[in-house]
């Protein structure tokens, strides 16, 4: 009976959500809409589980690419 919020993949979590019974709320990142091809839904405050098959995510791979980059480096350890 302990609550559970999972976060970061918001729309697959929201069907996570609905199948159990100590689920309880679900994070909401909006920086991820420009990553999506579809929206989370919310209606009345709730998220609405999505309908088609998979895990609810439908990623805009143009829009990741975009936003992909080739490398990262830092220097922190020196």
């Amino acid at each position: 009976d302990i609550p559970v919020c999972p976060h970061f993949l918001m729309e697959l979590h929201v069907s996570l959500t609905c199948a159990i019974q100590n689920g309880r709320y679900v994070e909401y990142i909006p920086q991820l809409d420009e990553l999506t091809a579809k929206k989370m839904r919310i209606e009345d405050g709730h998220a609405l589980a999505p309908d088609e098959p998979g895990i609810g995510i439908d990623w805009d791979w143009d829009a990741v690419k975009a936003k992909s980059i080739a490398e990262f480096t830092t220097d922190i350890m020196k």
